[in-house]
């Protein structure tokens, strides 16, 4: 069984958390960040085939408001306590998928989510529910079943796409994108 944590990927999860309440799964989520020497940068986050694992449609409609007052509110305090600014975010369709593209600006490489660095890398780590769809770095296995994404210290883009290999039952919140933006 997936539990609730385990619908989101590890860049995410934060992001979701702060942005998208209720049990609101992402099929796949891809980010592009571009480094400054200094440490600082922007980046932009895609969650592409935003869905809720609610079966009943007024339990659906309860997380697509949830998520739709989060996004458009209370999720930004929360993910700017982080270090990171966000200087555009949006919400929108390609036929039945919802996606959310939210850019934001860091003043320390240490502000995106996930990424840890060492003297000579930076790098993700990637659970073993999730495989990697594409990125500009090199993929490498790492602990218990999980792979890594690593890049050089001095590298000044980081390209990733991250999917689930496997969602429980759940319903696109594009549909009701859609018939709230008419």
């Amino acid at each position: 069984m997936v539990t609730r944590y385990q619908c989101i990927t590890v860049v995410a999860a934060v992001v979701l958390a702060a942005l998208l309440s209720g049990c609101i799964l992402v099929r796949t989520t891809e980010q592009r960040i571009n480094l400054r020497n200094d440490g600082s940068g922007e980046a932009v986050l895609r969650l592409i085939d935003i869905r809720s694992d609610e079966q009943a449609d007024s339990l659906v409609q309860r997380d697509f408001r949830i998520m739709m007052s989060s996004f458009d509110h209370e999720g930004i305090e929360d993910f700017e306590q982080n270090g990171r600014k966000i200087s555009a975010k949006r919400l929108f369709t390609r036929d039945d998928t919802l996606y959310a593209e939210i850019s934001y600006t860091f003043n320390v490489t240490g502000a995106i989510e996930g990424l840890r660095m060492t003297h000579d890398e930076l790098y993700l780590v990637v659970n073993g529910g999730r495989e990697i769809a594409r990125t500009n770095g090199r993929v490498e296995p790492w602990q218990n079943g999980t792979q890594r994404i690593v890049w050089k210290r001095d590298a000044q883009r980081l390209l990733f796409q991250i999917r689930e290999k496997t969602l429980p039952p759940s319903t696109s919140l594009a549909r009701l994108y859609d018939q709230f933006t008419r």
